[in-house]
């Protein structure tokens, strides 16, 4: 039994050192990215931005207050919504990836009850420069801190 926990604890720590490393990696093309989606200069903007893991999926913290926001979703064709935790419609397909990225309490705080704007299945208007996709966009938006939380994966392929 105690190589077993030898061995767990081992891979444990490979795998939180694996996540930390894509973070450090992919977290500056994930804010190009966004920025560039939302239309948004990001050295005029202090965006603050991390992988979900060693996943495809990754977020962004941003200043914004209800114009804007009104303007991505118009402009994105966001479907709006309220967020709930206990509503998995309202924050689709991030619920199955649990609290994560702007679902994270730690990172965005509580979102029940937050305007949440939604598109998936790899639309256009998420085409990168690079020729990348996301496959979707969670915007969460946070009108007393006048701070949003996007939340994006990439495509396979």
């Amino acid at each position: 039994m105690t190589r077993l926990a030898l061995l767990l604890g081992v891979c444990s720590l490979l795998l939180t050192a694996c996540g930390r490393a894509w973070d450090a990696v992919n977290r500056d093309a994930l804010r190009d990215d966004v920025a560039h989606v939302l239309s948004v200069d990001p050295a005029k903007s202090s965006m603050r931005c991390g992988m979900v893991d060693a996943t495809r999926s990754g977020y962004c913290l941003l200043p914004a207050d209800a114009s804007q926001v009104s303007a991505w979703s118009r402009d994105l064709g966001l479907d709006a919504r309220t967020a709930s935790q206990e509503d998995v419609g309202s924050v689709p397909p991030l619920a199955s990836e649990g609290p994560v990225g702007c679902l994270d309490p730690g990172i965005y705080g509580p979102i029940d009850g937050l305007p949440a704007y939604w598109i998936g299945g790899r639309p256009n208007a998420l085409g990168l420069s690079g020729g990348g996709q996301f496959e979707y966009l969670l915007l969460l938006f946070d009108e007393a801190a006048s701070q949003a939380c996007v939340q994006v994966s990439y495509a396979y392929g």
